[in-house]
Parts: structure tokens; C-alpha cells; sequence
């Protein structure tokens, strides 16, 4: 039996959703931005990939850590430092290199995390968790689009990346203004009969989360040699991910359509069994036309499938306190799954990150049918 949460109110919830957006743009934004300090020798092509990891670990470890010691009370105040924090971290960033940038954004990662928190403390009290979790997901994946069109092609010819790194400072302190305006205490979850530490069942569905975001991001980042592999142009290869990433909105928005009319567990099966599929394609050399539509489904089912992650760990944890540590899971996923990917491919062939993602993808898809298809007695 599900147990009874309260809702913030609407406004509440969006002002909470949106800091977590602005917590996560630069998930989507670290190639426009990395990259960009690497082109003006402010980063080595080996510290770009450490930024990236420490980064996107940092707001892994950060999320998680808040939502199991931080008390959801004085919220405004915790969500001010946090966001001012993330923009004076964000700005001094500007005046780095080398080991100061990764430092930097270490620091902004740890921000991050606390900011997202209260993101996925809104989604873990929402009425409809899938339906909080599709619209954030896909507000996400459409801000990070738009900046990433958009500050290549207004502030950084001029300012460079400090022009970018500047104005996400700014975003940070408009965050920062909203966030006054936020929920200043949740109503707290239910306590589990247990006591108040995750059980097996509550730890393996969220490794069974971590291992998903692994297998789908170490394949991620090694897209662009995938698709030479299969003769496609760098700008043919750069239109693909693009196609993969509008997808991301799409698959987002209809896992919200769909909602809780599919039991959480068998729909992750069914959407892993669909990856597999496009990962036996993929390694089997595909040509140009088979390699893109295989690039364009797993774009849409990224985004489609992590709603349902969130339906899944409610359903095996009904106190809602494994969802709590969800986005700690992906993101410390996320992070782990190109770290490992590399190590696995060092200077050999590139299909060995398939290899990688294979395994990922096939021990979540046990852990889910495990713990994911049986509902909780009593």
C-alpha cells in the first residue's frame, strides 16, 4: 500500500522545479563549455574529461547526502546560500585554468546538488510522481537545447566562454530570487516501519537506476567515433546527436501522456529490451540510415524511461524515501558510466564502450525484474 504524502502548492512546486532545472543546465552544457576553455588553453583535453566526472559526481553526491541529513525546513534560506553559492562558484570559474576549473567546478557541483534536492523533493511528494518527474525532465532537456544553441552564438563570440560562464552565474542568482518565493518546509514522508535506513529491495532498485544511466551515457559520449564507424561525416554525425537530443523533449513529454497505465517495472523492461536491441544493431556496423534511426530511438527513450525510474522506486519504497536519493543515483551513474567506458576502451577499439554499456544495461534490467515486478507485502 502506497503511503499518503502532501503535496506542495502549484507555485511552490514550479519555483522548485525550476531551480532544479537551473541546478542541472550544465549537464547539457558541459560540451559548449569545457570545450570551449579547452580552446583557449585554459584546459587539457585529459582535464576536460575529469571537469566533466568530478562535476557530474559531485552533484550526485551532493543531492544525496542533502536528501538524507538535510531537515526540509528554513528551504528559502538553504536554497538562497545554495544558489548564490552556484553563481559565485559558476562566475570565479572565469578567472581559472587547469586544476582551478576542475576545483571550480567541483564546488559548483556540490551547489548543484543541493539546489536539485529541492527538485526531487517536490517530485517525491507530488500527487503524480511520473507526471512532476516527465515535465521536469523535459523542461530540462529544452533549456539545456536553448542555451546550447544560444550562447555560441550570442556572448561567446565576443566574451568567450567567460561570456557563458557569466551569464549562468546570472541565471543562478535569478534562481536564487525565485527560490525567496519557494516552500520554506515539506511536509515530512513517512516513516518506514524499519526505521529510517533504505531495506535491500529499496537499494537495489536504485543500482538498478545507476547501472541504467552508466549503460545510456558511456554510450552517449562515444557516439561521434560510433558514427564514423558507420561512415557518417562529422556534420552528419553532429546532425544525429542533434536529432537524438529533440527526441529527448519528445520521449519526455509522452512519458508524461503515458503516466502510471504501465506498471513502472515492465515498462523499463520493455524499454531495455528495445536499447538492447539498438546496441546488438549498433555493434553489428551498421550503415549510415540504420546507425541515425538507431541514434534517434535511444534519444527518445532516454528521456522517455526516467519517469518510470521514479514510479519504480515508489512503487518497491511507498515512504518515498529511495525516490529522495534518485537523483544521486543518476547522476553518480552518469558520471561512472564514461569514467569506466574509457578505462575499458584506453587506445583500443571503440565498440568495447558497447561492451560496457551492454553489461550495465543487462544487470539493471535483473535488478529490475528482481525488485521492480513484486509489490511489497502489507
Amino acid at each position: 500500500m502506497e503511503a499518503q504524502v502532501v503535496s506542495p502548492p502549484r507555485r511552490e512546486a514550479v519555483i522548485s522545479q525550476g531551480v532544479g532545472v537551473v541546478a542541472l543546465l550544465i549537464a547539457g552544457l558541459q560540451p559548449v563549455i569545457l570545450g570551449a576553455l579547452e580552446r583557449e588553453h585554459r584546459l587539457s583535453t585529459a582535464e576536460i574529461g575529469l571537469a566533466a566526472t568530478v562535476e557530474l559526481m559531485a552533484i550526485g553526491v551532493a543531492c544525496g547526502l542533502a536528501a538524507a541529513f538535510l531537515k526540509p525546513v528554513n528551504i528559502r534560506l538553504k536554497m538562497l546560500v545554495a544558489c548564490l553559492l552556484h553563481a559565485a562558484v559558476m562566475w570565479s570559474t572565469t578567472l581559472t585554468s587547469g586544476a582551478g576549473v576542475i576545483a571550480t567546478r567541483g564546488l559548483a557541483g556540490a551547489c548543484a546538488g543541493v539546489m536539485l534536492w529541492l527538485a526531487i523533493g517536490v517530485i517525491a511528494r507530488s500527487s503524480r510522481p511520473e507526471r512532476a518527474s516527465g515535465v521536469f525532465v523535459t523542461v530540462q532537456t529544452f533549456a539545456q537545447l536553448v542555451l546550447a544553441a544560444a550562447l555560441p552564438a550570442t556572448v561567446m563570440p565576443q566574451w568567450g566562454v567567460n561570456g557563458a560562464l557569466t551569464c549562468l552565474a546570472v541565471i543562478s542568482l535569478l534562481a536564487a530570487l525565485a527560490a525567496l518565493a519557494g516552500p520554506d518546509r515539506f511536509a515530512p514522508l513517512p516513516k518506514p516501519e524499519g526505521g529510517g535506513r533504505l531495506d535491500a529491495r529499496s537499494l537495489g532498485g536504485l543500482a538498478a537506476v545507476f547501472l541504467w544511466m552508466a549503460f545510456i551515457v558511456a554510450l552517449w559520449v562515444y557516439l561521434e567515433p560510433l558514427a564514423a564507424l558507420a561512415g557518417l561525416m562529422p556534420r552528419e554525425a553532429g546532425l544525429a546527436v542533434a536529432l537524438a537530443l529533440g527526441l529527448q523533449v519528445l520521449g519526455g513529454a509522452a512519458a508524461t501522456f503515458v503516466g502510471d497505465r504501465v506498471p513502472p517495472a515492465r515498462m523499463l523492461l520493455g524499454v531495455g529490451v528495445i536499447n538492447a536491441l539498438i546496441l546488438a544493431t549498433l555493434w553489428s556496423g551498421p550503415g549510415r540510415a540504420v546507425f541515425v534511426v538507431c541514434v534517434a530511438v535511444f534519444g527518445f527513450l532516454w528521456l522517455f524511461a526516467l519517469p518510470f525510474q521514479t514510479l519504480l522506486l515508489i512503487r518497491i519504497d511507498p515512504t518515498r524515501r529511495a525516490s529522495m536519493q534518485l537523483g544521486a543515483a543518476q547522476l553518480l551513474g552518469s558520471s561512472a558510466g564514461p569514467l569506466a567506458a574509457s578505462l575499458l576502451v584506453g587506445d583500443g577499439p571503440v565498440g568495447r564502450a558497447l561492451l560496457m554499456s551492454a553489461g550495465c544495461l543487462a544487470v539493471s534490467l535483473v535488478l529490475i525484474s528482481l525488485f521492480g515486478t513484486r509489490t511489497r507485502p502489507g
